[in-house]
């Protein structure tokens, strides 16, 4: 290790959920120094959203290309050679580019976690990188601007969308829901995604229709709400980040692995009617209320 290395880099190919699993583990890192973490699309928004705060560049980057070319390259071990710690959940099934991070002497070239996953993603995250792990692992995230217009009336953010088909709890859970928020006089906010382009039409009846335009205004936006009712998918995990109360539906997964984590998050596995866990839905999501 040279005396100019300093501060830890981060190589990291997960997804918005796997990016917030991710974060008690940068709190650990960002101990020891600055952090710098590569990463792409929704990932990268959510590490801009850390407590603790890092340098996000671009796993599309030159610098990642290099790391993963044939031939070796005098300027990617100059690059590596800036950082006194490497942790990297990509390349450990490339010999080229685990043999170049282990070189280093300073590496921790982890294969990226898949289900099914002996502990939770966040404490599998937090323990690769000799973080505590005592307790359980809660990522936190730092919320935008509130988007809400609360008019007086508690918020409802229901999100109903999910990039995994298979995860989507039936719409007339969410709906039942949403109407037994609304007859409490409380408002209701349908969240919809990249994944749910076109489903405008069919969620209209059930609430005010958002989207969000970045991972920073669904934080905003979750963070401003009294309660939220989500699939197993990224933007639960977001919401549960930012300290919303709510519920996570569960119906082809379970909260074991990857599902979101927040003390004030509870898991439901739907295993009967939409009427039978309509009820269920219910009574968590108003016990988690002040």
């Amino acid at each position: 290790m040279t005396s100019a290395a300093s501060g830890v880099l981060v190589l990291f190919p997960g997804a918005l959920g796997d990016a917030v699993c991710l974060e008690p583990a940068i709190a650990a890192l960002a101990v020891s120094g600055p952090v710098t973490m590569y990463a792409r699309g929704a990932a990268a928004e959510v590490a801009r959203l850390y407590p603790s705060p890092v340098m996000v560049r671009s796993l599309d980057a030159v610098e990642i290309a290099r790391l993963f070319a044939p031939a070796d390259d005098l300027t990617t071990r100059v690059w590596l050679g800036g950082f006194a710690r490497i942790v990297s959940f990509t390349g450990a099934d490339v010999p080229v580019v685990a043999r170049r991070l282990n070189a280093t002497g300073r590496a921790l070239v982890v294969r990226f976690p898949r289900p099914p996953l002996p502990i939770h993603a966040a404490d599998l995250f937090l323990q690769a990188v000799g973080g505590p792990v005592a307790a359980l692992a809660t990522p936190r995230l730092l919320p935008g601007a509130a988007t809400v217009r609360r008019d007086g009336r508690p918020v409802l953010a229901l999100l109903p969308g999910s990039g995994g088909r298979t995860k989507r709890v039936p719409a007339e859970l969410h709906a039942t829901l949403a109407e037994r928020w609304q007859r409490g006089g409380g408002d209701v906010v349908v969240v919809l995604g990249p994944a749910e382009d076109g489903e405008e039409d069919c969620w209209r009846p059930v609430g005010k229709i958002a989207r969000p335009g970045s991972v920073e205004a669904l934080a905003g936006l979750l963070a401003a709400a009294d309660a939220f009712v989500g699939n197993d998918a990224g933007p639960s995990h977001v919401a549960a980040a930012v300290g919303t109360a709510g519920v996570v539906l569960y119906v082809s997964t379970t909260p074991a692995g990857f599902g979101p984590r927040g003390a004030r998050v509870a898991s439901l596995h739907l295993e009967h009617g939409v009427a039978v866990a309509a009820d269920a839905a219910w009574q968590a999501l108003r016990g988690r209320l002040p």
